[in-house]
């Protein structure tokens, strides 16, 4: 297979393939909120938006939506408009431009909505529509879905569709318990959907250290084999850096700003292992 490298630093060189691909549908909870789950998945897109993929990150929070704060954009219309009929889908997706000259980037991105209960009125065969249209038109290689944080219907039911699911939490007791019965309810909803369950990875987020991370993921699995008769995978894990809550404050790229930071770095290392771990399957 031939493969297009685009030189980056070493810490967030990931490779991207010249031939087409079925469009991966990745889907990134957490269990509670503050863990840093929806930053996780905007530095995701823009990692492997720098690496030459095309990116989608659907905002699947349809209440308290915050991709588009994050980014700084101020979008007209939302994945609602679009399940409403109102707007297409090419009207509701927004696109961001991220770096300058050579080490310019963009991606795209389907805002939720913020401020109401949309959620309560969700439909899941319309959101399954609406992802398989995204699929079919094989515009994207990534699809990454932010997830509202808890275990609303809505949300186990994206996670057990997707094709992978990351699972975030920190090394708090509450966040533990929390992703414990995220994983818990993935494995029950992937059963039933007739999918398999090895495709649930942990991120290890706010880590002090990546001892410490691998530590708390330590943690978690050993209750997984004994409730669970389960393993899931650790894909990797992210430490604590200052850097990250000042460059949210600003909208502002970590990634960009301060590469060698060490959420950066790690950042770069979670995408190689989900990349390379788990390539888009051929057409």
């Amino acid at each position: 297979m031939d493969h297009q490298i685009k030189q980056r630093p070493p810490e967030t060189l990931v490779v991207a393939s010249s031939h087409p691909r079925r469009t991966r549908i990745i889907a990134v909870a957490s269990g509670k909120g503050g863990v840093g789950k929806t930053w996780l998945s905007v530095s995701l897109a823009q990692v492997l938006a720098r690496s030459g993929y095309k990116v989608l990150i659907f905002d699947g929070d349809f209440g308290l939506a915050n991709v588009d704060i994050q980014l700084g954009l101020i979008p007209t219309h939302d994945v609602v408009d679009i399940l409403s009929g109102s707007v297409t889908i090419k009207e509701g997706v927004q696109h961001f431009r991220g770096g300058t000259g050579l080490s310019a980037f963009s991606f795209d991105v389907l805002p939720g909505r913020s401020g109401v209960s949309a959620i309560s009125g969700m439909d899941c065969e319309a959101l399954d529509k609406l992802l398989l249209s995204l699929r079919l038109a094989k515009q994207y290689d990534f699809i990454l879905l932010d997830l509202c944080a808890g275990i609303d219907s809505v949300t186990r039911h994206l996670a057990a569709i997707s094709d992978q699911l990351l699972a975030v939490t920190t090394d708090e007791p509450t966040a533990l318990a929390d992703v414990y019965a995220i994983m818990k309810l993935y494995l029950r909803d992937r059963r039933r959907v007739g999918g398999d369950d090895m495709h649930c990875q942990l991120v290890i987020n706010q880590a002090s250290s990546h001892r410490s991370g691998v530590q708390t993921y330590e943690k978690l699995l050993q209750a997984c084999r004994f409730f669970l008769k389960w393993e899931p995978q650790l894909a990797g894990t992210v430490r604590k850096d200052s850097r990250v809550p000042a460059a949210i404050r600003k909208q502002s790229s970590l990634l960009e700003t301060f590469p060698a930071s060490p959420a950066a770095i790690d950042v770069g290392r979670l995408v190689r292992q989900v990349v390379q771990g788990n390539l888009p399957a051929m057409e």
